[in-house]
């Protein structure tokens, strides 16, 4: 009991600084690429850092009470090491250009990732990035240059879902880690976790999908197989006219040839067994094999359906269809 009222006095805490700092921030690190000055900067001292400045306190105070000038000095260097720290480390960030290239999508329970990419005018050094507050998410690169530094976060999500990005944290502790220099780059994307690939369950489907990928059934226009006579149209040509039926019945028809092409199937939600997840990674592996082996199909949804034509984007959108998801759940 104590600990769920702990957890939710943490969650309220929680929700009322990520509100506060929204406001503070006002939106100004929405964005794909962010280059660090003065207006986007935010420097304090580290945890070592405020060490550093309570003994720097006390060697002053004791320099006065016993009136010796060696502790003062002391304590006068250390103040001034502290001043020299705050100023390096913004210097430091300034003018570091950081780009988000693009998310990366994963099957569940794989965890998705993003890639972005880190230039400076002059060097920077000791930068990471850390993924909302989530410190065991997090990146490092040792030196940043005018070449491009390419890094790849992996994020903390495992679950099928659309996930929407939040803030990423840009923090160096350069130099002597006494100063903590930070800022945010918030870009507006999402990273998909899709449902986990399930071989399906019913014997009835995943024998016809096999059957159906092997060998096609449905005709398509264009071998040489007879299928009926159609009649005659002026851009057919003379070459094409049945000159036999013509003599017969004195009408211009013209022959209508098939060949055969794999047929386009139906995956269909409701037709699967199991519950929604269940049903939705049985979905999955067939949309795989689907586009793997070039087999034209349709995906139908309660809520939605998409029909695949061997298009590059197929497996793409289809997947991300089934990870949008969210209708009633079956048991």
């Amino acid at each position: 009991m104590v600990f769920k009222k702990k957890a939710r006095t943490f969650g309220i805490f929680s929700r009322l600084k990520n509100g506060l700092l929204n406001k503070l921030l006002k939106k100004k690190h929405l964005k794909q690429t962010i280059t660090l000055a003065h207006n986007n900067i935010y420097v304090v001292p580290s945890q070592l850092g405020f060490y550093f400045i309570v003994v720097a306190i006390l060697n002053f105070v004791m320099g006065i009470n016993y009136q010796n000038n060696l502790i003062l000095v002391m304590a006068y260097l250390m103040f001034v090491v502290m001043v020299i720290a705050v100023l390096l480390g913004y210097s430091n960030a300034k003018g570091l250009t950081v780009h988000y290239n693009k998310s990366f999508a994963n099957f569940a329970p794989n965890k998705g990732s993003v890639k972005f990419t880190f230039k400076a005018l002059t060097s920077t050094q000791s930068v990471s990035l850390i993924y909302s507050e989530h410190s065991n998410c997090h990146a490092h690169i040792d030196e940043v240059t005018k070449k491009d530094s390419h890094l790849i976060l992996h994020l903390p999500y495992e679950q099928r879902a659309k996930h929407t990005l939040n803030r990423f944290k840009i923090v160096s502790n350069y130099p002597f880690g006494l100063v903590k220099v930070w800022s945010y780059i918030h870009p507006t994307d999402a990273v998909y976790i899709y449902p986990a690939p399930e071989k399906v369950l019913s014997d009835t489907y995943s024998s016809a999908f096999e059957q159906s990928t092997q060998l096609g059934s449905i005709k398509e226009p264009g071998s040489d197989e007879f299928d009926e006579l159609i009649p005659h149209l002026p851009e057919m040509g003379l070459q094409r006219i049945s000159w036999k039926h013509y003599a017969k019945s004195q009408q211009l028809l013209v022959k209508e040839f098939v060949d055969y092409k794999k047929s386009d199937i139906i995956f269909d939600f409701n037709k699967l067994t199991g519950n929604t997840e269940q049903r939705l990674s049985q979905l999955c592996f067939l949309v795989c094999g689907a586009c793997e082996n070039n087999t034209p199909f349709t995906l139908k949804l309660p809520n939605a359906s998409y029909k695949a034509t061997n298009h590059p984007e197929d497996k793409q959108q289809c997947l991300e269809l089934l990870t949008e998801y969210t209708g009633a759940a079956h048991g």
